[in-house]
Order: C-alpha cells, then sequence, then structure tokens
C-alpha cells in the first residue's frame, strides 16, 4: 500500500507539473527571432547643400522572401535625389524585383519601396536593401529620417517580427558645396540612357526597354517584353498603314514621369511612359485597337491588402489622367496579368484600390442619404483608417508566432492529458 500511495504521489505531482508549465507557457510566451532593419549611417553632420548617402540595411533572424517599407523626412531641411536597389534578393543567383517607390518631396515621403524574391525562394544573410542620395536644404538643425509600415515576409507571404532603427540628420553651418555652375554640369548624368529622346529627365528613369519590328498594313501587331523589371508584357494594335521599321519603347519611371503635373489617384504600383514610333506616327490614321498588356506581382497586391478587381492602367493626356478599361486576363505563381483599351500612347501609371478604401467608399454611397457634420465625418474616417491599419499590421507581425505558440501549447496539453490517464488506470489498480 505505501509503494502505490508513493506512486500516486509521484504522478500526481509530474501531472500538476506539466500543468504549471503549460500555463507558464501560455501567460509567458517563448521570444521568436526578430529582424532588424535600420538606417546607415544612423548619425550624420552636413552642411546646406551637401549631397549624402544613406542606406536601408536589413538583418534576418529568419528567412525571408519580400520587404516593403515606407520613408518619411523633413522636406523644410532635406530632399531625395534618388532610390537605387541593390542585390539583397539576388542573393545566391535568386531572381527577383525591386520597385523604388514613389518620391514626394513636397511631402517629404517616399512610398512603397517594395522587392520581393520570384518563386518559392528566400534569403537570410545580412545586405544593403536599397540604397538613397539625399541633398541637404538651406535650413539649418535637426532631421529625423524615420522607417515605417516596414513589412518583412516569407515566401508563404507570412509577416515576421522586426524591430526598426531611424536616422539622425545634424545640418549645420554656411554651405559650402557646389557654384550653380557646377551643379549644371554635374546634373547632367544619371541612368535610364536615352531619356532625352522622349522628352523624359534621364535622373528619373529606373530601367528602359525598346522593341523594334518591321510594320505592314492590315496587320495585328505585337510588341512582347521579357524582363522582369518592366510591368509592361506586350503592346498590341491593328496597323493600318506600311510604316517599315517601327520601335515601340518602355521608360519604367522611379515618379510620375516629368512631363505630367500630377499624381494620379490610388495607391501607384508602377509608373511608366509608353512611345510607338516617332511623334505623329501613334494616330488613329496608322492604327486601331490599341492594347496595354501589363503585370502585377501578387505579393504586391497582398501586402497591400488590394482586391484583384481594383487594379487600373491610367493614361496621361491633356493634362488630366484617364481611368483606363482594363480587365484581368490571367495569373501565374508570380503574378496577375492585365489588358487595358488605350486611346494613346503617352505617360501611364498602373493603381490600384485597397481594400479600405473600397469599403469606405461603399459606406459613403450608403450613408449619403443622412446628414453629417463634414468635420467630423472626415476626422472619424482618418481615426478609423489608422486603426484599421495599426491593427492590421500588428496582426500580420504576430500571425507566424501565434501559429507556432498554438503548436507547442497543444503538445504540452496532450502530454498532460498522457500523464492524467496513467493515474485514473494507477488509481484503479
Amino acid at each position: 500500500m505505501n509503494a502505490i500511495r508513493f506512486s500516486l504521489d509521484i504522478s500526481r505531482k509530474c501531472l500538476l507539473f506539466f500543468i504549471l508549465l503549460t500555463l507558464m507557457y501560455l501567460i509567458f510566451p517563448t521570444a521568436t527571432a526578430i529582424s532588424e532593419v535600420s538606417i546607415l549611417p544612423s548619425n550624420q553632420e552636413l552642411y546646406p547643400g551637401d549631397t549624402f548617402d544613406i542606406y536601408i540595411y536589413m538583418e534576418p533572424k529568419t528567412p525571408i522572401a519580400g520587404a516593403q517599407l515606407d520613408i518619411s523626412y523633413d522636406s523644410d531641411m532635406i530632399k531625395v535625389n534618388n532610390v537605387d536597389g541593390s542585390a539583397f534578393f539576388e542573393q545566391d543567383g535568386i531572381s527577383s524585383i525591386f520597385i523604388g517607390g514613389n518620391v514626394d518631396n513636397s511631402q517629404g515621403t517616399i512610398n512603397g519601396l517594395f522587392a520581393v524574391t520570384l518563386g518559392k525562394t528566400d534569403v537570410v544573410s545580412a545586405e544593403n536593401f536599397a540604397h538613397i542620395s539625399f541633398t541637404a536644404l538651406e535650413n539649418t538643425g535637426n532631421c529625423t529620417i524615420n522607417l515605417y509600415n516596414v513589412i518583412l515576409s516569407d515566401y508563404s507571404g507570412n509577416a515576421l517580427p522586426i524591430s526598426i532603427q531611424d536616422a539622425q540628420i545634424s545640418i549645420i553651418g554656411q554651405s559650402t558645396t557646389t557654384t550653380p555652375e557646377e551643379v549644371a554640369v554635374s546634373s547632367g548624368g544619371g541612368g535610364g540612357g536615352g531619356g532625352g529622346d522622349t522628352g523624359e529627365s534621364p535622373d528619373n528613369i529606373e530601367f528602359k526597354e525598346v522593341n523594334k519590328l518591321y510594320i505592314t498594313g492590315n496587320t495585328d501587331v505585337s510588341y512582347t517584353f521579357d524582363d522582369n523589371n518592366n510591368p509592361v508584357k506586350a503592346i498590341s494594335y491593328t496597323s493600318l498603314k506600311n510604316a517599315g521599321f517601327i520601335s515601340t519603347t518602355i521608360e519604367v519611371l522611379k515618379d510620375v514621369s516629368t512631363t505630367v503635373s500630377q499624381k494620379p489617384a490610388g495607391l501607384i504600383y508602377r509608373n511608366m511612359n509608353i512611345w510607338v514610333g516617332k511623334a505623329g506616327y501613334a494616330t488613329e490614321n496608322n492604327m486601331e485597337s490599341m492594347k496595354i498588356s501589363f503585370a502585377v506581382l501578387k505579393k504586391w497586391v497582398q501586402v497591400n491588402d488590394v482586391n484583384t478587381d481594383a487594379i487600373y492602367m491610367n493614361r496621361y493626356n491633356e493634362g488630366k489622367w484617364q481611368v483606363l478599361e482594363t480587365e484581368m486576363t490571367g495569373e501565374d505563381d508570380d503574378f496577375y496579368f492585365y489588358e487595358a483599351k488605350t486611346p494613346g500612347f503617352s505617360p501611364f501609371a498602373i493603381t490600384a484600390n485597397s481594400a479600405s478604401e473600397n469599403a469606405a467608399e461603399s459606406e459613403q454611397v450608403n450613408a449619403a442619404s443622412s446628414y453629417e457634420d463634414p468635420g467630423s465625418k472626415e476626422e472619424t474616417e482618418e481615426i478609423e483608417a489608422e486603426q484599421v491599419t495599426d491593427e492590421s499590421s500588428e496582426f500580420i507581425k504576430d500571425e507566424t508566432h501565434s501559429a507556432k505558440l498554438s503548436q507547442n501549447s497543444l503538445l504540452l496539453l496532450l502530454i498532460s492529458i498522457s500523464f492524467l490517464v496513467i493515474l485514473i488506470r494507477t488509481n484503479k489498480l
């Protein structure tokens, strides 16, 4: 009897230990590896007129396959000159796409810096994600360059936990930099190549692709483009006249075209210029049924909470943006494919409305019959939008960790139940 009682005491203690262990695990979750995203160097001291560089440095603690972030800065103190990608997502020969985002020096923001690997591939080595060139303006003082809306994800699209480090800029003293004549000479450089041929600023051209075909009358023409950095996959039309060799040029831009006076409405995926032939060729006398086929990254759609039927091609013409008739035509593992009808060729932009924006528009339509104070309504919508963004961000960051936590907790509970079954059988004996 004493041996049986001793065995029962041991069983009860073991069961109690595992139950307490499970409760402690639920109440005090274990730490998850946190990837780091930093601006380097973290501090710089400058004079007015100085040009300086920062680097977005990423140190993943778990494999990552995609990244997106926004940057804010004091537009009265510094301005962005250029945004370039790095080889971060091209380690070990991996194919990837980098989007430099949309620079707005009037607001002091860079929105939508985005890069992703193609296929189920990821990277683990720390590396620079992006390089950004700034110029210090005439105002002196301190300026913070902030990272926000930062999301790192694995190849399944699951967000990973992160920590962020911003940078501090100090502008002191008087200008000791170049003269206007020197600036005029140095500003003539820049990538893109051939920007002057189309009127686009070379500094705004991120990528350029040209295709040439021999065109005859009464034929269907299709120019195809294969580079992943070019969202345009085909330009097609019906040729009405013999034209000989005609070139089609796609200029993928860092920001809206420098020939455009305003940005299009919505969330911008890519800006571009599309030119077919020389000036005067792309007219209704020479062609008809013009169409643009383009692709949008699935991971960009997912990260930005975009509905696939809310993506459009926009054309800038005669001082205003026109939303073109756009339809989805298919998809593969990495992209959604679309086709847009266009009356001509000029600056273009691929835009989207996020799911939250679509919901807000529906609520406004449903509430149109009732009176609300305009001022209070705008404030309420801004607060609600911020809450949705914050809650969504927190949910995504915790999703992966919660899944692991649930699995481990279930395992401990199963072990506890097993000890309970053993204890009951022992009592029966």
